[in-house]
């Protein structure tokens, strides 16, 4: 993959130009390539645009060096701030380096650059495919179109750019994109070793313009006060020949070489196709199950091939209430009847894994009244942020109002450090198979307190995250797990599965997530090794075969939830037992391609299948199979690898290379 993209900046540093020599690839006229956004406290945003400025440009060793000795916004005010930007040829591509010096009493918050604002790339604008990482990933066909339905009506200042923005750790999962044009892949990718929060930006021209026009940009947080000088992360830019592939080795070379090295999985965790998600005590307060169920809930999922449990509401406080305390319910059982019942899952071969909230705080407990100023995160005005959930039972007051109000703690605070490590020990206390920590690998919003361990870095905390979840993991016995809810690459590493809740990890459609654009490959790819489940299949309604396919070929492992962990089991459910049956036969038969360490998933042959055939591809070591699904009521005849098979509707398949 070589680079082939060039930048060159106007003397004056007010314009930029990117050519692809013998392509008819063309900026916008006029375009930035750079802007900022700061604020006064009053005024919240400030816009400084590369194209209003006035600046100086060296040249030194094939390094380019654009200085702005002050800034000014796009009403004339003039901001005491310098703006530096380098840009350096690497083996990767172009990278792009920045630092901010402010001296001023304004507030510099983002920081685009570059931003990549483009009137045409190579190929045919309706034939550009944008691939990003919307959750696993996101393939949207034509983005110069498709943006459209980005558009606020009267939210934002959609008549400059209709904006589409993914916020990293999530909903975006990575810190690169890309444009496939052609048979040119542009590549975006913020290469940063400490994974600050940032959003991937795209945008196109607003609905009254002539002139199309397609935005690429990653914003970083520098939130920089006067007398603060901050050096931002590097943003690497290339444009080759090639595919999403290309972009993919190059994000995970660079993650793999700084922050991602990932633990190695338990055993068990390693071969575990899927648990029974259970609900104890509802939050409304009903009982579900008590403890002595539990061996008798593992054994109904264990004649489908479910090996494990992983069990919510044990405490005595109810599920999602009383954050962070826990105590065993006597109503339950007790916490003997709680250490039998999971003594008893283990010896008829199964595992228990124990939940708690890894960020929430119960607003009405004892913790939040003694922690509210050192441990929830701040919003911009100093605010904490709320969440209140809505379960309810039959009622209407819950349903629309919700029950209960939960901030959300930063991981950056040595005390919300020690209570996940107490609460670690409560759970490890009935000597469970592995501790879960919900929702760590997401809820990810940009804290303000600077007493925090980030300190004047809102962006920062995915770093103490890792450090938290190491610690954690370090007071497990040999054999014990821990795990989290939601990916992203700077988290999943640190632990031995993720329950997955993101865009890919189901298929079935809904306004917000078409199937058709769902590209699960791009994170898979890019991080084979990390274990996380499916989600969201709750019963047998229309396409829950096609979810459960879906999971199959794409080496999830199983998340079963029926009825939203509710009433019952899976053995009340014997249809979507015995088709989850008969997948995991089929895993089990190809287990060295699904659940060995060795295996790998990856994205190297393009077969010629008709389109309602769904494939991923597997390898360990000189092997090579491929797991297909029929994405259709109807059976087919199909030509595989120059093998012959058959498909049943929404059937599945593995062919051997």
């Amino acid at each position: 993959m070589k680079n082939e993209l060039r930048f060159y900046v106007s003397d004056d540093a007010r314009s930029a130009e990117w050519r692809l020599p013998g392509t008819s690839l063309k900026a916008t006229e006029g375009g930035d390539f750079w802007r900022i956004i700061a604020d006064d406290g009053y005024y919240m945003e400030m816009t400084v645009r590369s194209s209003e400025q006035q600046g100086r440009v060296e040249y030194s060793d094939g390094v380019t060096t654009i200085k702005y000795d002050s800034l000014v916004t796009d009403t004339g005010r003039k901001l005491d701030a310098e703006l530096i930007l380098i840009v350096n040829k690497t083996e990767d591509g172009l990278e792009f380096l920045s630092e901010i010096k402010n001296h001023g009493n304004v507030r510099i918050n983002e920081l685009e650059y570059p931003y990549i604002d483009m009137n045409r790339l190579v190929g045919e604008r309706k034939d550009d495919v944008l691939i990003r990482p919307r959750g696993l990933g996101e393939r949207m066909q034509n983005p110069w179109k498709a943006l459209e339905s980005a558009h606020t009506e009267y939210m934002s200042s959609d008549y400059n750019e209709i904006k589409s923005t993914l916020m990293y750790p999530r909903p975006a999962t990575m810190t690169w994109m890309g444009v496939q044009s052609g048979e040119y892949f542009l590549y975006i990718g913020k290469h940063d070793a400490r994974t600050h929060a940032c959003c991937l930006l795209n945008a196109i021209q607003p609905r009254e313009a002539s002139e199309p026009r397609l935005v690429n940009a990653i914003c970083q947080y520098p939130f920089a006060s006067e007398g603060e000088d901050i050096t931002l992360s590097p943003v690497t830019v290339s444009m080759f020949k090639g595919d999403w592939r290309g972009g993919s080795d190059i994000y995970s070379k660079f993650a793999r070489s700084t922050y991602f090295s990932p633990v190695t999985p338990r055993k068990w965790v390693q071969g575990m196709t899927g648990w029974q998600r259970i609900i104890l005590r509802h939050q409304y307060g009903e009982i579900f199950f008590k403890y002595e169920d539990l061996p008798r809930l593992y054994l109904e999922g264990k004649q489908y091939g479910l090996d494990t449990l992983l069990v919510f509401g044990w405490w005595k406080g109810r599920f999602d209430n009383g954050y962070p305390h826990y105590e065993v319910d006597e109503e339950l059982g007790g916490a003997q009847a709680l250490k039998d019942a999971i003594s008893e899952v283990k010896r008829l071969g199964g595992h228990v894994i124990l939940y708690n909230n890894g960020i929430l705080i119960d607003k009405n407990t004892d913790f939040y009244r003694e922690h509210s100023e050192d441990a929830p995160k701040k919003d911009i005005d100093g605010n904490e942020y709320l969440m209140n959930y809505k379960f309810e039972n039959n009622g209407t007051y819950l349903r629309n109002y919700g029950y209960k109000t939960f901030v959300e703690a930063c991981q950056a605070t040595e005390i919300w450090y020690k209570t996940l490590e107490n609460n670690g020990r409560l759970k490890l206390s009935f000597d469970p198979d592995s501790i879960f920590y919900d929702q760590i690998g997401g809820v990810c919003r940009l804290c303000f307190n600077k007493e925090h361990k980030h300190g004047a870095r809102p962006d920062d905390e995915l770093h103490f995250r890792r450090e938290n979840l190491d610690r954690l993991r370090a007071m497990l016995k040999d054999g014990q797990a821990i795990g989290t809810e939601c990916t992203n690459d700077s988290v999943c590493g640190k632990v031995d599965y993720i329950h997955g809740c993101d865009f890919g990890n189901s298929y079935r459609a809904t306004k917000t997530s078409p199937t058709k654009s769902h590209f699960p490959q791009m994170f898979r790819r890019t991080f084979p090794e990390i274990i996380m489940t499916n989600r969201f299949i709750h019963d047998c309604r229309t396409g829950w075969k096609d979810d459960l396919n879906h999971a199959f070929i794409n080496g999830y492992r199983y998340d079963v939830a029926l009825f939203r962990c509710r009433k019952i089991g899976i053995g009340s459910m014997p249809e979507y037992g015995e088709h989850l049956g008969k997948i995991l036969k089929l895993k089990e038969e190809y287990s060295r391609f699904f659940y060995d360490r060795d295996a790998k998933y990856v994205c190297e042959t393009e077969l010629e299948l008709p389109p309602e055939i769904k494939y991923c591809e597997y390898v360990n070591r000189e092997e090579r199979m491929f797991a297909l699904r029929n994405d259709s009521d109807s059976a087919v005849e199909i030509d595989v690898c120059g093998k012959h098979i058959s498909m049943e509707a929404n059937g599945i398949a593995c062919v051997l290379a």
